[in-house]
């Protein structure tokens, strides 16, 4: 009885499968995006970084153009060790997801048990829909 539960959950989940592709792909199209954006950004801060050097050289000379520069990059990485401090922080971990589904599991097995024919007949038509959703 419970593999009959199982497969019913399983072609309930057919439809998911989709769904996750097309997360997937978004997901893909994100990270590919924020990779775009990372190396323009880099690019920026070394053509800031080269307009600092050479505005610095007239002022401070040839020794100091570059300690200025290198004091610019080292305030950009405390600054950048600072905000990376927020995502470390510790977080309560998620319940597991098995918990959730014993009672919808008990609830589904107690129907069936009462309902067998209702049941049945809806299984069968939640399959002949799944398999025309997949032509």
């Amino acid at each position: 009885m419970r593999d009959l539960i199982r497969l019913a959950v399983a072609l309930a989940e057919g439809g998911a499968v989709s769904l996750a592709r097309q997360a997937t792909a978004r997901t893909a199209c994100v990270v590919a995006a924020a990779a775009a954006a990372a190396g323009c950004a880099i690019a920026a801060v070394g053509c800031l970084l080269a307009a600092l050097w050479i505005y610095a050289l007239p002022h401070v000379g040839a020794v100091g153009a570059p300690l200025v520069v290198a004091g610019v990059l080292l305030a950009m990485c405390l600054a950048v060790l600072g905000l990376m401090r927020y995502p470390l922080k510790r977080r309560p971990a998620p319940a597991p997801a098995g918990d959730a589904l014993a009672p919808l599991l008990a609830e589904a097995t107690r129907l069936f048990k009462q309902h067998k024919g209702a049941v049945l007949t809806v299984a069968l038509l939640a399959g002949l829909v799944a398999g025309r959703n997949g032509k």
